[in-house]
Parts: structure tokens; C-alpha cells; sequence
């Protein structure tokens, strides 16, 4: 008996029975990647922590061929998914809180991401474009960064560092899907 009979049988009674009484399985993928960011950020709540208790939480989210675009003073620094596990460990390190200020999906594989991290020595202001596959982050965009840096005291002072990329730069992460 070939498919093309199996097919074109007619079903049975007992079949059609079966068919009507068992239930759909749920098939769920697991969290979705906006709980997954959501988590990640949520571990930065000021305490001072080791990488290691969070870094599942970190490989979970972001892609093994992740990278990351940085705007500095007028030119574009790429960052490994090595180097972003390096400069969260310090921030986890330095007890840093982290508030989400918005997360929307603006397109099929981008997303609008604005975060604050602050701690006792920077105060630190983000907007990325994160480009998504296979539920994780694999390339990030910044747009803009504001980070000001505090003295000893935890007051703040003149040391500003503020970023943002030029409207060219923001159409072509936002309409471009880089994999």
C-alpha cells in the first residue's frame, strides 16, 4: 500500500471518533523572546552578583553569533558577543539596576529596545534596534546612548558622553535584516 491509498481511503468511524475526542497537544516554544529580555534585565537589581549565576539567563537571549554596533564620536565600533559578556559582567560587578523603558516590535525581525542602567558611578541611557533569529537577538543597532558619569559621592557630574547615530544610520538598521 502506497501514501497516495492511505490517503484516498475513506476514514472509519473509529478514526473519526478518535479524532474528535483527543485533545490538541500545545506546543509551546518556551518564553518568548521579549519575557526572556525581560528577565535578563530584571537580574540587574543592584546587587553585586557573579557573571556565572546569570549567564544562562545571557546565553538564552542573545544569539552565539551575536554582535552589536556602537556609535562613537562619529564612527561605528562593532562589539563581539564576547566583549557585551565582558561589559555586563563589570555591570553586574558594580551592582548596576536596570529599568526597562520600552520594548516594541517594529518590524518582522527588528525591535525598538530603551533601557537605564544606573549605578554609584554611571548613569547610562540606551535605544537599540535588535534584530531577531530563532528567538534570540543576534545584531543590535544603537541608536542613542546618554552616559553620564558620577563622582565619589554618587552625585553627578560634568562628564557626559552622548551618542546618537544619523538618520541614515537609523533607516538602515531599522529596514535592514543583516544575518
Amino acid at each position: 500500500m502506497n501514501y497516495t491509498d492511505i490517503d484516498a481511503r475513506p476514514t472509519t468511524q473509529t478514526e473519526r471518533r478518535k479524532a474528535m475526542t483527543e485533545q490538541p497537544k500545545n506546543y509551546t516554544g518556551g518564553p518568548s523572546l521579549e519575557q526572556r529580555f525581560r528577565q535578563y534585565l530584571s537580574a540587574f537589581d543592584g546587587k553585586k552578583k557573579d557573571f556565572s549565576k546569570v549567564e544562562h539567563l545571557f546565553d538564552a537571549l542573545f544569539h552565539k553569533d551575536f554582535f552589536e554596533t556602537t556609535n562613537n564620536s562619529q564612527h561605528q565600533q562593532t562589539v563581539s558577543r564576547e566583549q557585551t559578556k565582558a561589559i555586563h559582567a563589570m555591570y553586574f560587578a558594580m551592582g548596576t539596576r536596570a529599568t526597562l523603558i520600552h520594548y516594541r516590535r517594529i518590524g518582522l525581525h527588528t525591535i525598538d529596545i530603551s533601557y537605564h542602567l544606573f549605578n554609584d558611578q554611571v548613569d547610562v541611557l540606551v535605544r537599540q534596534l535588535s534584530s531577531r533569529m530563532q528567538n534570540s537577538i543576534v545584531r543590535t543597532q544603537q541608536v542613542s546612548c546618554r552616559k553620564v558619569a558620577l563622582d565619589d559621592d554618587g552625585k553627578k557630574s560634568f562628564t557626559i558622553d552622548e551618542t546618537e547615530c544619523s538618520a541614515f544610520l537609523y533607516m538602515k538598521a531599522r529596514f535592514s535584516v543583516e544575518y
